[in-house]
């Protein structure tokens, strides 16, 4: 165990709360330190989601427990017309977004798993990007590579993947 000094200490006891760790949260979430503030852990989201693609923190994980998140890597959001998610929200911890504002993050494809960089054809993560995310995966030379720039994140491709485990996976 490392001793620190009385400075040290003290420092680290009065510096401003560190950043809430990142978390992938619905479409339309304000900030963070502002969603934890405004998030009450009704779940009228999780219920107004018709894919299931929310869940909410465990009462363990702080800070946060009990508040929505997604793991598009398990379920991927459809960005559903009209957010449902968002409109269910009372509390302004989720705002009804312009569908091309919205960013959950993006994903990456191992080439030593995804069938296209090993020989045979594929495709089947093509095509899927929610509307104004078009070709945030797209082929180039036959092979399937990210534009991260376009990706939202959503996960449509993870799921579409026919390796198992996905050849894609969120980052």
């Amino acid at each position: 165990m490392t001793q620190l000094s009385r400075r040290d200490f003290l420092r680290r006891a009065t510096s401003p709360d560190p950043e809430p760790p990142a978390r992938v949260r619905p479409p339309g979430a304000v900030a963070e330190r502002e969603f934890l503030a405004r998030c009450t852990g009704c779940m009228d989201c999780v219920e107004a989601c018709p894919h299931s693609s929310i869940h909410t923190l465990a009462a363990h994980v702080h800070p946060g427990a009990g508040t929505p998140v997604m793991v598009v890597n398990a379920r991927p959001c459809h960005m559903c017309e009209g957010f449902p998610c968002a409109a269910a929200c009372g509390e302004g911890a989720l705002v009804v977004p312009e569908r091309r504002a919205v960013r959950l993050g993006s994903v990456e494809i191992d080439v030593g798993r995804c069938l296209p960089y090993l020989g045979p054809d594929c495709g089947a993560c093509i095509g899927l990007c929610p509307a104004g995310a078009e070709g945030g995966i797209q082929m180039l030379m036959g092979r399937p590579w990210v534009d991260v720039e376009a990706c939202v994140g959503c996960g449509l491709c993870i799921g579409a993947c026919v390796v198992r485990p996905s050849a894609i996976a969120s980052i």
